[in-house]
């Protein structure tokens, strides 16, 4: 990679590794939710209950937890994160009941809150300038990425070893994950320089140096701003519009979103596909998530970002109704889970590295965490509606025309935000 050097490159792996856990801990419950839902005698309107948990937990870690990061450090964040994935994802192989399972994804849930806007703020802040889009983007990408490894082990695993053994095996590789990034991650620099911990200065210019860039000869003054609430921060005039746009882009684009990820192989099974065929489809959307991630990212250096994301919100929507309407034959339905999952996750993804590039140091992973933390009771209601839905017997082309909806408000969110917010001054 032209212009990056190791520690920039390792970082940037580190963040796409931890984020494909990510979507591994989270889409192994959709794989595994034929399974129980069978084996517990429970419909999917109170199954969902074990989505929305884990989704609850998710919000509760991006509002409550994240915002640690912007006082103790992203690096610290990231292994407390890792660590609590790691427990709930061993306890879940062991419960006996939909109410365990549910507390055990709330668990989980918290971790993976509170490690997100780290991982979006670590990768920001070590990529070279013009990149720095294109890290968040493909950070973000690991956790389709994630989500279709853990497809492809579960077409594997599931027929030999049941659902405990999928949560068995994303939970040790987790754990294997650990002392890693103990060792290699590194912290932020401009975390280091704005609260300025114990050694702050001789870390710093470790990192700086490791990066190409002079070391610094002192610490810089602490202002006001690494002293106060990194949450009052986003309500402060400059940011306060911005903040709200962004929340309510995260909402609409996170509420169908997750009402696909969590339901597409039921709604496969529903459909009268074999459950191999619907576990492919939720597959081939991660597949299409991560390439569109990865092609936005590119284009993100040559393109407003927040005008492409807009973009491909809208095209997802037109899509999600085209889809609803001509989910047959089995071509058709892999077809359409790809190119959906090509632009609402890629365009949803570019949220991420919006939110970075809005926010300054003292307060990013504050505002990427509380912009996912807003976003996830889109996430929450999203699997709700959408179980309820399903039980009720809609059609397909009723869930993804009613779920095409919240794609066009978060596509004009994020217009006005390019729009608004991006002035020249702040690009």
């Amino acid at each position: 990679m032209a212009g990056w050097t190791k520690l920039q490159v390792v970082t940037l792996l580190f963040c796409f590794v931890l984020s494909m856990f990510d979507g591994a801990d989270v889409l192994v419950v959709s794989f595994v939710a034929p399974l129980l839902t069978a084996e517990w005698q429970v419909s999917e309107a109170i199954f969902s209950l074990a989505f929305s948990s884990g989704l609850a937990g998710m919000m509760l870690g991006a509002l409550g937890i994240a915002p640690f990061a912007d006082v103790w450090g992203r690096k610290i964040l990231l292994l407390l994160g890792t660590l609590t994935i790691t427990s709930g994802m061993l306890g879940s192989a062991f419960v006996e009941s939909l109410q365990q399972l549910v507390v055990l994804r709330f668990w989980t849930g918290l971790g993976i809150g509170a490690m997100l806007a780290s991982l979006s703020a670590l990768a920001s802040e070590y990529a070279p300038a013009r990149y720095r889009a294109f890290a968040v983007t493909f950070a973000v990408a690991g956790y389709p990425a994630g989500a279709t490894v853990a497809g492809l082990a579960a077409g594997i695993v599931l027929p030999e070893y049941g659902w405990r053994g999928m949560f068995l095996l994303v939970g040790l590789a987790s754990l294997i994950l650990l002392p890693f990034v103990w060792l290699l991650l590194p912290e932020s620099v401009q975390f280091l320089l704005v609260r300025q911990p114990k050694n702050a200065l001789a870390r710093a210019n470790r990192y700086l140096m490791a990066q190409g860039l002079p070391p610094l000869d002192h610490l810089p003054p602490r202002g006001e701003a690494a002293t106060g609430s990194p949450v009052r921060r986003l309500f402060a005039h400059d940011l306060r519009f911005g903040t709200l746009l962004i929340w309510g882009a995260f909402f609409f684009s996170f509420f169908t979103l997750y009402f696909l990820t969590s339901w597409i192989p039921r709604i496969g099974v529903g459909a009268g596909y074999p459950l191999s065929t619907a576990i492919n489809g939720s597959l081939l959307f991660n597949v299409g998530a991560f390439f569109g991630l990865i092609t936005l990212g590119w284009f993100a250096a040559r393109v407003e970002l927040a005008k492409l994301i807009g973009i491909f919100f809208l095209l997802s929507a037109a899509c999600m109704v085209i889809f609803g309407a001509l989910h047959t034959p089995v071509l058709v339905f892999y077809a359409g889970m790809i190119l959906i999952g090509f632009l609402v996750q890629g365009g949803f993804g570019g949220l991420y590295a919006v939110a970075t590039r809005f926010y300054p140091t003292e307060a990013k992973t504050t505002g990427v965490g509380w912009a996912i933390g807003i976003g996830r009771f889109g996430a929450i209601a999203g699997p709700a509606v959408g179980g309820i839905m399903i039980s009720a017997g809609l059609s397909v082309f009723a869930s993804f025309a009613v779920f095409a909806i919240p794609m066009l408000l978060a596509a004009a969110m994020t217009w006005l935000v390019a729009i608004l917010c991006f002035r020249p001054a702040r690009a």
